[in-house]
């Protein structure tokens, strides 16, 4: 038989001010910073072993955890919370437990609410940022800590990875190094379904061991080879398919390093964005720029012509053919810069003309690195974790049901992540504005 334990008296008003349903505010004890707190239940737990009722307490401690009350404006949201509670021995098989709780994890420093404040604050602020608005109650250190380990228990938490017969791997642009997207396809919709924080072996390998890649039929990747050579290794027979929008994406890099060249000294406030914008698509008050710019530099605008040229095939009715052709011209007229990236595009025409069969529109995948990169450059980086929480955690993934009745994760549409990414932006322009 359980038995009743006498608790301490509970003080209503500040016991609704917490907030948590599984504890009671102590009487006379703490104050606006500090809430003594007990646990609800008033019977002994049975032992999580055997499951007898015949238990004794074992220990009383407390335990201080920071946390943020719900309803309660600054300076006295953030509080300590000191919680007394007891640890058991069962008389049976001995065994010395602690029941555990909704409102923290066991052996946690900070409430689960607490964190899921911290991880959504640093998405916009600093990490000291962060630790400033709780008064340094946290460090920096320790907010970063805490990102990471909701981000784990996250992870850990989503149903297995659904893979259809078409992956996507495609690399973007961190700050150091380049991160890896794994992107799903599934009738013709294309979700985000995890980031890598790197493109090394090891990483790809460990993800490639945790997906189910039984029905997997193709595989869509950039030009980044390492990623490719390890899918080969694990998946020997695969299908190699390049959305030829990551060419284009090459072209315009040496497009807007020779630009940053030969027109440093131009005062023109546009010029970048005239320059790097294809004919079809500048505004007709930025005609007469981009002629002045092009017409005393025949370098930049061999290069220009060349990027424009490529522009026009992918987005009206590309083919493997036209590209070849523009690729075979490249080696033959130039400009010299492109041609080893028209070399490599003639090398990989059977996974180009793999794509084209497919079905799949140019520069549909290589958009979405592109706007990653882009993304991922301007937002203000705190760690990897909470860039994983960004593309993926602030949206619940779509799942869909096996024929067994199982459960799937598709990952989340890459329409909701970008549009994510961008209301992001413009909070932290807000936040951090002179």
């Amino acid at each position: 038989m359980s038995r009743r334990i006498k608790e301490p008296a509970i003080d209503e008003i500040r016991t609704k001010k917490l907030g948590i349903p599984e504890l009671l505010v102590q009487a006379d004890c703490g104050d606006d910073y500090i809430y003594c707190a007990f646990p609800k239940t008033n019977r002994i737990p049975p032992c999580p072993r055997c499951g007898n009722f015949e238990t004794t307490v074992h220990l009383v401690r407390t335990r201080v955890l920071r946390d943020i009350l719900p309803d309660v404006q600054e300076p006295l949201r953030f509080i300590e919370l000191h919680i007394t509670y007891r640890s058991y021995q069962c008389s049976k098989c001995k065994n010395v437990f602690t029941p555990n709780y909704e409102f923290a994890l066991p052996k946690a420093r900070l409430t689960r609410r607490f964190e899921d404040f911290l991880v959504r604050e640093s998405i916009s602020r600093s990490l000291s940022g962060v630790s400033e608005m709780t008064n340094s109650a946290i460090s920096p250190a320790a907010v970063k800590i805490s990102i990471d380990r909701w981000e784990q228990e996250k992870a850990a938490s989503q149903p297995p990875l659904y893979v259809g017969d078409t992956l996507c791997l495609m690399a973007y642009q961190n700050s150091r190094t380049l991160g890896l997207s794994v992107l799903t396809v599934d009738n013709g919709n294309i979700y985000l379904a995890d980031v890598l924080s790197e493109t090394g072996s090891e990483s790809i390998r460990t993800l490639l061991r945790k997906l189910e890649l039984g029905k997997v039929r193709q595989v869509i990747t950039d030009l980044t080879e390492s990623v490719w050579e390890v899918l080969a290794e694990r998946l020997p027979n695969i299908v190699r398919l390049i959305d030829p929008g990551s060419y284009y994406g090459l072209v315009q890099e040496q497009l807007y390093e020779s630009a940053k060249q030969e027109t440093h000294w131009l005062s023109m406030k546009d010029k970048m964005d005239v320059i790097m914008t294809p004919r079809k698509k500048i505004l007709a008050t930025q005609q007469y720029t981009l002629r002045q710019i092009l017409k005393q530099r025949p370098k930049l605008a061999k290069i220009y012509d060349a990027s424009d040229g490529l522009y026009e095939i992918l987005s009206t009715g590309w083919s493997t053919q036209r590209l070849t052709q523009w690729a075979e011209s490249i080696q033959k007229e130039g400009p010299e810069l492109l041609i080893p990236i028209a070399q490599n595009l003639l090398d990989h025409a059977t996974n180009i003309r793999h794509y084209e069969l497919a079905g799949l529109p140019a520069m549909k995948f290589s958009s979405v690195s592109e706007q990653l990169t882009y993304y991922n450059m301007q937002l203000r980086p705190c760690s990897f974790a909470l860039e994983k929480v960004r593309l993926l955690y602030l949206n619940a993934s779509d799942t869909v049901q096996l024929e067994d009745g199982s459960i799937r994760r598709l990952g989340v549409p890459i329409e909701k992540v970008l549009d994510t990414l961008k209301e992001l932006k413009n909070e932290q322009e807000r936040i951090y504005e002179p």
